[in-house]
């Protein structure tokens, strides 16, 4: 078993109140490649509905890359001077079936039996209680939202770090499918890109912006 962490709750409050949405990088500082296997792990190990992994990262370092994708967002176009840009793509309503298949049958390692009972289960509960077979992209945004899921653990860990982000979702999806099918990194019948984080060091000119939540009582309703 591993053994339990021991992390203060001081360093993680200090965590939290470093990360911001970093509008400019400083382009010359880069994230050590062990930072960087740190963060991408815990994106891997990010829990997911059913534990079925339904995104993918691309890590955007190619500079031709970048470029295409800063016409799809121009008004983030500063955070693409970032040391590391990631990109989560999410599978297909037409994708997620084979792919259920796979995370099944190669990564947990089930036989046929309880395959096909745990997705027969997984079908139902889509269906009835989630409803996302209504709409025909209800499959779609459900494997979006757990790119989300891993978004958070990323930024944490970067933040922990000392490593700023930014998370991004302006950007054009269309356009933005068009440049990586282009680079022949997605077949956007299988996968589509849903959201953007760009990960590196702050520039001294970066200015973040004063925080402002709602306070705990107003979000939290104990009962």
């Amino acid at each position: 078993m591993t053994s339990k962490p021991t992390i203060s709750a001081a360093e993680i409050t200090k965590a939290l109140d470093f990360r911001h949405a970093c509008k400019k990088f400083d382009a010359d500082k880069k994230i050590s490649d062990q930072d960087m296997e740190l963060i991408l792990e815990a994106i891997r190990l990010t829990p997911t509905s059913y534990g079925f992994e339904q995104f993918d990262v691309i890590v955007a370092q190619d500079q031709q890359l970048r470029q295409d994708l800063k016409k799809c967002a121009p008004i983030n176009k500063p955070r693409f001077d970032a040391s590391h840009f990631l990109i989560f793509t999410a599978k297909t309503a037409d994708a997620l079936s084979d792919h259920i298949d796979h995370i099944l049958r190669d990564v947990k390692r089930m036989n046929l039996v309880e395959r096909t009972a745990y997705k027969t289960f997984w079908k139902q509960w889509a269906k009835n209680d989630f409803k996302l077979m209504d709409t025909p992209d209800g499959l779609h945004q459900w494997s979006a939202h757990q790119a989300y899921i891993a978004l958070g653990f990323a930024m944490l860990v970067a933040a922990e770090r000392g490593i700023d982000s930014c998370p991004i979702e302006g950007f054009a999806i269309d356009q933005a499918t068009e440049v990586l099918t282009t680079h022949q990194l997605i077949d956007p019948a299988k996968d589509l890109p849903v959201l953007m984080l760009a990960l590196g060091y702050a520039s001294r000119s970066d200015q973040p912006h004063p925080r402002s939540r709602r306070p705990l009582d107003e979000m939290v309703h104990w009962y």
